[in-house]
């Protein structure tokens, strides 16, 4: 197992600096060392720099919250993305850019209160039905909150990707996600005490409603301040996490070291596809990863009912 670690964690690196330098090198304009102009070490540096480093945090952030999530909730399935942690978040970074504009913090800050009021209506919901019933009222707060920010949108708000970053933007996000992603590395054994049910626990003297409530808030913030940065991503928080399961196991400890490492890469090769395929036009991230992670949904909950049927 340690020596597929290493082939696993090796290939990450080689696919990492390939797509960093290729990311770097194309897009509606390619540069090479001999056509380094000025205007394209403006490109360089004001644009595609600050983007890439925005889709290597975000999909860190978003991958390690997704893998939270699940272990919080005890659902393969569950992603801020798709639960209306990120939609409400969004809907209120919008709030934030009518009542303080020029204010990007302000953005953040608020972002984090919307993923906060998702995350009380998530729990409280929690109490009285299962996972799976679960995920249905979170896709209902998604489409409420979508649908109230596409309102307030048509006003003439402009929105955030990853093809907005700046150098603040990607600053804040470099700040606040690496520190929530050291936060999830300290807390990932927690994970693994949450597979075993909440008697045994209580039994052992563990708090697990203390741990569930740690896990989710860090997955909020995570995905909170990602969403105030780069807009509503969905799907890379259940793809990343699922494929680590199947390549390292389901040991949280080591679960979100890889989602951390494969979401990075995974996020900047999605947003690489777009922008590159067929310049000047671009497909954004969110909609490959919706393509993308539709079908792996489906997928994972074939894959469930077949192991219940298979043990009825």
């Amino acid at each position: 197992m340690k020596k597929r670690g290493l082939w696993v964690y090796g290939i990450l690196v080689i696919l990492l600096i390939g797509t960093v330098y290729f990311a770097l090198t194309h897009g509606a304009s390619k540069i090479s060392y001999q056509n380094l102009t000025i205007n394209n070490l403006n490109i360089l540096f004001n644009i595609r720099i600050p983007r890439i480093l925005s889709a290597l945090i975000a999909g860190a952030s978003l991958s390690v919250s997704g893998a939270f999530f699940q272990a919080a909730l005890r659902n393969p399935i569950a992603d801020p993305g798709i639960m209306g942690v990120s939609s409400a978040a969004g809907l209120f970074q919008t709030f934030a850019m009518f009542l303080l504009p020029g204010f990007f913090f302000g953005k953040i800050a608020f972002a984090v209160v919307g993923g906060m009021v998702a995350f009380i209506f998530l729990i409280n919901f929690q109490k009285k039905m299962d996972p799976y019933r679960l995920i249905i009222i979170g896709v209902a707060l998604n489409a409420v909150f979508t649908g109230i920010q596409d309102v307030i949108s048509n006003n003439g708000n402009a929105s955030v990707s990853l093809a907005t970053s700046t150098w603040q933007s990607t600053l804040y996000l470099a700040i606040l996600g690496i520190l929530g992603i050291i936060a999830a590395i300290i807390f990932a054994q927690w994970g693994n005490y949450l597979k075993v049910n909440d008697e045994e626990l209580r039994s052992l003297g563990v708090s697990p409603k203390q741990m569930r409530i740690v896990l989710l808030l860090i997955a909020v913030i995570l995905a909170s301040i990602t969403t105030a940065c780069i807009g509503v991503i969905a799907f890379i928080g259940i793809i990343v996490p699922q494929i680590g399961r199947q390549l390292i196991g389901h040991d949280y400890q080591k679960l979100i070291p890889f989602s951390m490492f494969a979401g990075a890469w995974f996020m900047l090769f999605v947003d690489t596809l777009g922008r590159t395929i067929n310049p000047p036009n671009e497909i954004s991230a969110a909609v490959l990863l919706a393509i993308i992670g539709g079908p792996c949904m489906i997928l994972i909950l074939l894959k469930i009912s077949g192991g219940k049927n298979a043990r009825a």
